[in-house]
């Protein structure tokens, strides 16, 4: 079997428990990304950067800037989320205040008037939703844009470092601006809701010294960007800004920003490319030139996927596509989530995939004390046709053990280790049997999910706890409906945390340590101004 993440650490692990001195805890979660969502929340969506996102004047969520440009990424500035004109289908049914719109009192009246109307409606009749019909889902259009204005976006990526007063430091990047960005063009167009105003746009690099406190301190270099934009459509690789940090510094923060973008026009004439790009950012001193002191420059180092904070095995080494977490609502229980893990049976034991059958495992370790009490809860699903939750595999299959009893085991199992990582308690879940039971017609591939849960107490000289759940000998049953999902996974426990009260890494993946310094802190901001 092949381990994903080839790390020897066992040594680190065990040396930073002997000088770490940390108390037990009370019990807390020990699992970092146990709902298998991708963890923006906890590492930010741009590692290594803070981004602020927000509209001019109100509050709110804001979707103003994101990351795109697949090997290549830049940060997409989302001009058009100022918003487009207010029109019938967002409840301004007698079209006034344009070209932004005008959602009142007025509107209102025309909708109350026309209730009911079936089959005939206009939407100057109130007809929101191109129904023909004048109904609740009217109103709804009404109420929901009702006093609305429109406002510009605003969108501001950061990092912050540290420096050496009387240092000399250089920060430089690279803008590309669309035809019609409002940060472009000197004058939005006609069919912007804003009308025919000099643009608010302003898009800009800067660099400021900052106090141990966090003050600036000093006068920010800064560098309009409209005027080194001289053709649209094409990177710009900006002049440098170069400054000395003052007496009194302690870091310097760099900072590219796009405020007040205004949405200049429909699917006419200003209506497409309204956007901007950030890219390829550096910083660098003057004692040391060649070292850019910056994380994630680039920006290509994307969010990590919930499963890089978990070890990952695939059998074989080949075929890496047995583990995944798609966003896709047939892998994922979360309420409110769109991820889990995806068991790919399917492609073991059958002649255009795998000629054996595959193993996809998972586990992530935790500090653990002796006499501890350790709760797991988890869940499972399993399709119609999975090979796990069958005792034989149909005859009709196409794979190579049509008839044959089917080898595929899965389960969830938490075993306690010793300080050389020896397992010395184990507590297992057998998924098809547990299924089984839960299911109303006793059978495990129902196609819903249900819960597992153990308890155990750690033995005498625990030092880990190793959550697995895995699926052992994958192989092809018949179609549809092969795969097997875990999601929501929760493991509590008194544990000695190294890391934010949280999870010490698997010790043969170590991603936290790998990135924990680079990600952590950097959580995605939207703020509102």
């Amino acid at each position: 079997m092949r381990n994903k993440k080839k790390y020897s650490a066992a040594g680190l692990l065990v040396a930073a428990l002997a000088c770490s001195g940390a108390p037990a805890a009370s019990a807390v979660e020990l699992l970092i990304s146990g709902n298998f969502e991708t963890p923006g929340a906890v590492v930010g969506d741009i590692p290594g950067w803070g981004l602020q996102e927000f509209l001019t004047g109100v509050g709110g969520t804001a979707n103003t800037a994101e990351l795109t440009g697949g090997t290549d990424v830049q940060l997409f500035l989302r001009a058009f989320e100022g918003g487009g004109p207010l029109g019938p289908t967002q409840g301004n049914f007698n079209s006034d205040g344009m070209p932004a719109g005008t959602v009142d009192g007025a509107d209102f009246l025309i909708w109350q008037r026309n209730f009911g109307l079936t089959g005939t409606a206009l939407p100057e009749q109130g007809d929101a939703d191109a129904d023909l019909d004048v109904d609740g889902a009217d109103l709804t259009r009404w109420k929901d844009n009702f006093g609305k204005t429109q406002n510009y976006s605003n969108a501001r990526l950061f990092q912050t470092v540290p420096a050496v007063a009387g240092e000399t430091y250089t920060f430089q990047g690279t803008s590309m601006f669309e035809d019609n960005y409002s940060g472009f063009v000197t004058t939005l167009g006609n069919e912007s809701p804003f009308g025919a105003i000099p643009s608010p746009t302003t898009t800009q690099f800067r660099m400021e010294f900052l106090n141990a406190g966090g003050a600036v301190i000093g006068t920010p270099t800064t560098l309009d960007l409209r005027t080194e934009q001289t053709f649209p459509g094409f990177p710009i690789i900006h002049s440098p800004l170069v400054a000395q940090a003052p007496a009194g510094t302690a870091n310097v923060r760099v900072v590219a920003e796009a405020l007040n973008m205004a949405w200049n026009g429909s699917t006419g004439t200003n209506g497409a490319a309204q956007s901007a790009f950030f890219n390829d950012f550096s910083l660098k001193n003057g004692s040391n030139p060649g070292t850019d002191l910056l994380t994630n420059g680039n920006l290509n180092l994307g969010p990590p996927d919930a499963l890089d904070f978990w070890n990952q095995v695939e059998t074989p080494a080949t075929r890496n596509e047995i583990l995944r977490t798609p966003i896709a609502g047939f892998s994922n229980h979360t309420p409110g989530g769109t991820r889990g893990v995806w068991l790919s049976a399917f492609f073991g034991s059958h002649p255009s995939f795998e000629p054996t059958p595959v193993d996809g495992v998972i586990s992530q370790t935790v500090t653990a004390q002796p006499g501890g009490t350790y709760t797991f809860s988890g869940w499972t699903k399993f399709e119609a046709n999975y090979s796990g939750g069958v005792d034989t595999i149909s005859a009709a299959s196409p794979g190579t053990l049509a008839g044959q009893t089917s080898p595929t085991h899965t389960e969830i199992k938490l075993e306690f280790l010793d300080i050389n990582s020896a397992v010395i308690g184990s507590s297992v879940i057998d998924a098809k049997a547990a299924r089984r039971l839960l299911s109303p017609t006793g059978n495990a591939n129902d196609n819903i999910w249900y819960q597992h849960t153990l308890q155990a107490v750690a033995p005498a000289n625990t030092v880990f706890a190793r959550l697995t759940a895995q699926m052992i000998d994958g192989v092809f049953n018949v179609d549809p409906g092969q795969s097997a999902f875990f999601d929501d996974f929760s493991l509590d426990g008194p544990g000695v945390s190294l890391v934010a009260n949280s999870v010490v890494p698997e010790p043969s993946s170590l991603i936290g340590l790998a990135t924990g310094a680079l990600m952590l802190g950097f959580v995605r901001n939207r703020q509102q101004r």
